[in-house]
């Protein structure tokens, strides 16, 4: 029976589930991220899509506030990572990708190390990193609709 599954997923592989979700507000995208944060785990990465101004980072704040983290949340714009411990052994890790030109000022931040089983990692500007990406990843786009609506697509 085993071998029949494997063979099925082979030849029709799984397909990323997806769930959209609009918002009104920067409060209501807070919630989608915190709603978001009960299903992490360690080793998940969060790749997140959108424009300048879409809510990348209101989403971050509430997954950072889902996981129990009560330090403010600042964008780690210039500074490329934040890190905010869960425990003495799990961090989760807010990287901003957007001042990144060069896939050289990515790889100076360790990545090997960032994609570990111990720690949640959520990627602002994840298309930079495209060639590199762990495969498996919850991939978030926002989409600025109007000045107070955004569209979340979360896909996994």
């Amino acid at each position: 029976m085993c071998g029949i599954l494997s063979f099925w997923e082979k030849i029709h592989p799984k397909k990323k589930m997806k769930k959209i979700k609009v918002s009104k507000s920067e409060k209501q995208t807070e919630k989608i991220g915190e709603d978001l944060a009960h299903d992490l785990k360690g080793g998940d990465v969060v790749a997140l899509y959108g424009d300048l101004g879409a809510g990348k980072t209101v989403l971050v704040k509430g997954i950072a506030k889902g996981l129990g983290i009560k330090k403010r949340i600042l964008s780690p714009t210039f500074i490329f990572m934040r890190s905010y411990p869960l425990t003495p052994e799990k961090q989760f890790i807010h990287i901003d990708l957007y001042r990144g030109q060069q896939l050289e000022d990515f790889e100076a931040l360790g990545l090997d190390d960032i994609f570990s089983p111990n720690n949640i990692v959520v990627l602002e500007w994840a298309e930079r990193l495209k060639g590199i990406l762990p495969k498996k990843r919850i991939d978030v786009s926002i989409e600025k609709k109007d000045e107070g609506t955004r569209r979340i697509i979360v896909s996994r």
